[in-house]
């Protein structure tokens, strides 16, 4: 009776051991599938939701704060051309208002903040300042003010002496000075030399003359780029 109740015990721990490893193998492989399995798909599901979330947030109403004034690209102080495309940035999205000679003008900056005005000079100074409105409805401060000088006139030039056409003697009036005015900052070349300018438009141009005819390019050029020229032609004997 001992000997059977014994095998019965014997058998029994051995069920009960194969049990046991057999749940521990199972707990282990459940282990090894959820890291691999389960932690990734759980993360990217995490990343999906947050992501749904943000999507769905609504706009802050709450911007309070006013974009810079725009900022306009290079443009000249003075010009020859009655149109003039201006061109510069802002904070994406924003209405850029200029005021240019009195009258408003309004454009929208692109996704990267570009914007360009048309603008049609009248003669002489052209004013204009700007601001700009972020999608919020907040103000810039003003630029300064800004000028245009639109000028499409020649400037005059007057060659005061030598005269055209004189003729010079002897090594004591081999050299000659040219002397003239034309309109204030403007450049002046003499056969594309460039010769300075006073403050009122007066110049002058010292040289020396070959044996024979003599010819000289006066040329001005006016801050706007309108340009105007006279010839000069001298001869010299020795």
């Amino acid at each position: 009776m001992a000997r059977q109740y014994s095998r019965l015990a014997s058998v029994e721990e051995r069920r009960n051991f194969r049990s046991a490893a057999l749940f521990i193998l199972l707990t282990i492989g459940a282990v090894v599938l959820l890291y691999f399995v389960g932690i990734p798909a759980l993360g990217k599901f995490a990343a999906f939701v947050s992501d749904l979330g943000k999507s769905n947030k609504a706009i802050s109403t709450n911007d309070k704060t006013p974009p810079a004034p725009p900022h306009f690209d290079q443009f000249p102080d003075f010009t020859n051309q009655n149109i003039l495309a201006l061109t510069g940035t802002s904070e994406p999205g924003a209405t850029v208002k200029i005021t240019f000679n009195g009258n408003e003008k309004e454009n929208v900056s692109d996704k990267s903040g570009k914007f360009t005005f048309s603008l049609q000079l009248k003669d002489g100074e052209n004013d204009f300042t700007g601001v700009a409105t972020d999608q919020a409805g907040n103000v810039s401060q003003k630029t300064q003010t800004f000028k245009i000088i639109y000028d499409n006139k020649v400037p005059d030039l007057t060659i005061a002496s030598p005269a055209d056409g004189a003729q010079f003697f002897g090594s004591s009036q081999r050299q000659i000075t040219i002397q003239g005015s034309t309109e204030p900052n403007s450049q002046v070349t003499v056969n594309d030399r460039i010769v300075a300018v006073g403050d009122d438009g007066k110049f002058q141009f010292t040289t020396s003359l070959t044996d024979g005819e003599n010819k000289f390019s006066i040329k001005s050029v006016d801050p706007a780029g309108n340009p105007t020229q006279k010839d000069l032609t001298l001869s010299f004997t020795p």
